[in-house]
């Protein structure tokens, strides 16, 4: 099978999109299949990394969106331009995993080769344009919702032979995105969960990088993804700092870099605990599965996530989660046994205070993480895709015969 995987998010942005993308192209080549990776980002500097290199990718034309929160994105011209290039490429079927500019060349692809177009909808939108937009009051939000409804995923949507949804968080906002009725498949993530288990790290790396960091003989909190508004990792802080601005045993390692990394140090300056807080930066993809290594608990506030994935990679890593509670988590986390549940900022201090105070209640937790991971693994996900991709291909075949 020809398979295109249009994107305006990968590599080197760290997100759960980029990781889908990475585990359904490699999982996908493995099985024997043709993988086209279809963008529009700044990839010159990175075209000798092996993520780049050694991957099928076609990079579009297209200029930077003139917002700060959408500053890795581009917008794509010459979409007649885009679509000569696509049909060199005799796809069986196109995999739209954003909803921005790229949307726009797969539907147009979609409609002038007759190619059947799956959708994953990977971002609860809603919540993601309250962060996005933060200073605009609720009168303004609806606007930009429907805005994002009118000109992205209603008409992605209305294009796709199959709609899938990474977890069921989302169904209840569907409506607002322009999607009716009930024809989607759940189809979670999966992880290359061998790579960040603990017994893959050599003991000299990880004690070498803690040297490097300065976090050894600390306790770790960690966060790995994009520094965005949406993922409200302010919360994070401001509750960290509370809990231990004046205990020196502890120490916030904020993995990953993006459009609030400048803010966020202003404001862990601003809290006196930028001793306390480490940031790393954007950090090699490859690279990322070490840094699980450091922690000793997993921490996240975000209310935009579809399904969480480094949620995933951290139990996996052996490291319980204390995260909000929020409908992506539901297969993922349980409070008490793989980590903790939070509602809120009081919460998540009595939470992070907690497990600091009691670690001997750890090991079962860490055991239980490790267990819970074992579900979501990229083998199942890549099989899953394939059957989704089949079906597609039949009812687009099926709907056209009828409509001659």
């Amino acid at each position: 099978m020809r398979i295109g995987i249009f994107t305006d998010q990968y590599y080197p942005i760290i997100s759960g999109v980029v990781t889908s993308i990475k585990m359904l192209y490699e999982g996908l080549e493995k099985l024997g299949h043709e993988v086209y990776i279809f963008t529009s980002l700044d990839l010159d500097e990175y075209e000798d990394d092996p993520e780049i290199k050694n991957k099928k990718i076609i990079n579009f034309k297209g200029v930077h969106y003139p917002f700060k929160a959408a500053k890795d994105y581009k917008f794509t011209f010459k979409r007649r331009r885009c679509i000569k290039i696509i049909k060199q490429y005799n796809l069986d079927v196109i995999h739209i995993q954003t909803e921005f500019s790229i949307s726009g060349v797969a539907r147009a692809a979609s409609k002038k080769l007759h190619i059947p177009i799956v959708h994953t909808m990977h971002t609860a939108w809603i919540n993601y344009i309250c962060t996005l937009f933060p200073h605009t009051d609720k009168i303004i939000h609806p606007f930009w919702i429907w805005v994002m409804k009118t000109l992205f995923t209603k008409p992605t949507y209305k294009a796709s032979t199959t709609e899938i949804l990474p977890t069921k968080k989302i169904i209840p906002d569907l409506k607002d995105y322009g999607i009716i009725g009930d024809d989607f498949e759940i189809m979670p993530t999966g992880i290359e969960l061998d790579k960040f288990l603990k017994e893959n790290f050599k003991e000299e790396d990880v004690i070498s990088l803690k040297k490097e960091l300065n976090l050894e003989n600390k306790f770790v909190f960690i966060f790995v993804g994009r520094t965005a508004p949406e993922k409200n990792i302010e919360l994070l802080l401001n509750g960290y700092a509370k809990a231990f601005k004046d205990n020196d045993d502890v120490r916030f390692l904020i993995v990953g870099g993006g459009p609030s990394l400048d803010g966020l140090k202003k404001l862990s300056d601003k809290l006196e605990i930028n001793d306390k807080v480490i940031f790393t930066g954007l950090i090699d993809w490859k690279k990322v599965p070490i840094y699980y290594q450091l922690g000793d608990i997993f921490l996240n506030a975000s209310k935009s996530e579809t399904q969480g994935l480094t949620y995933i990679e951290s139990l996996a890593a052996g490291l319980p989660n204390i995260v909000m509670n929020d409908p992506c988590v539901d297969d993922v986390v349980i409070d008490g046994e793989n980590g903790f549940l939070f509602n809120n900022e009081e919460e998540f201090v009595e939470k992070i205070k907690y497990i600091y105070n009691h670690q001997e209640a750890l090991e079962n937790l860490k055991e239980n993480a490790i267990t819970a991971s074992l579900k979501f693994s990229k083998y199942e996900f890549v099989k899953h895709a394939l059957r989704i991709y089949e079906e597609a291909i039949e009812k687009y075949k099926t709907k056209n015969c009828k409509n001659k």
